[in-house]
């Protein structure tokens, strides 16, 4: 898979991928990542890749000739599924990333700036548009590498351990139990005995009891969706009993 961002900061989503578990992906060949600099698109003097809407003079908008030369450029473009960010888009979520993955098709990510495209665009070619949530930035790159990364995270071989995906929060239906790690004690504060017992049935137990008390409180939009098991509704009336 080859994901080629149109943007106008290349050097930003360089730098994001060249490190960590993303450049070891790209170095085995699991996926590539390319960037288009949108104002070489430009067709004045002076590099202008927006311009004022029609009718009034609020906001800006990138410019359909400079978008629509920039998708023409990427080599084989038309087989490419074309992903443009914006809050008018389906909400990005686990199954929305893992359905753009298992297309194994290359993408072009479409970065958004200002007010967002001229209609024309969308015009000219099928897009997928896909939002992060609710929120207004100033410019479209981090909701573009959320999404790319959300998606390359299910190709074979981005991560060493399958576990890293199905046991995520969002994978499992509930959140993680807390966790810990050394030193024992920190400021008055020490790690639950039962994870120091070596006792994997009852370590599990008390995981389960965590996730779903998490689960509860913290994101009951969560917790409405489980299907819970016989256990769980045992361990959720001690949970709500003991509240």
């Amino acid at each position: 898979m080859n994901i080629t961002f149109i943007t106008l900061f290349p050097e930003l989503i360089e730098g994001y991928f060249g490190k960590g578990i993303l450049k070891r992906a790209q170095d085995n060949n699991v996926f590539s990542v390319s960037t288009v600099d949108l104002r070489q698109f430009a067709q004045d003097k002076h590099n202008k890749v927006d311009d004022y809407p029609f009718a009034h003079k609020k906001g800006m908008l990138l410019k359909a000739d400079v978008v629509i030369g920039a998708i023409k450029s990427i080599p084989n473009y038309e087989n490419a599924l074309i992903i443009y960010t914006s809050p008018k888009g389906k909400r990005l979520d686990h199954t929305v990333a893992k359905g753009l993955s298992d297309q194994q098709r290359n993408i072009i990510m479409i970065i958004g700036y200002y007010e967002g495209l001229d209609e024309r665009v969308f015009e000219e070619f099928d897009i997928t548009t896909i939002s992060v949530g609710d929120y207004v930035l100033t410019s479209g790159e981090w909701p573009a590498l959320t999404i790319v990364e959300a998606l390359v995270r299910y190709l074979p071989g981005v991560l060493g351990n399958k576990e890293c995906i199905t046991e995520e929060s969002v994978m499992s239906g509930v959140l993680e139990a807390p966790q810990y790690t050394q030193p024992r004690e920190v400021a008055g504060h020490s790690v639950p005995d039962v994870l120091l017992s070596g006792h994997h049935q009852q370590v599990a137990e008390w995981e389960r009891a965590q996730a779903l008390e998490q689960t509860l409180f913290k994101r009951p939009d969560l917790f409405a969706k489980l299907t819970p098991s016989e256990t769980d509704h045992k361990l959720t009336t001690i949970i709500i009993n003991r509240r």
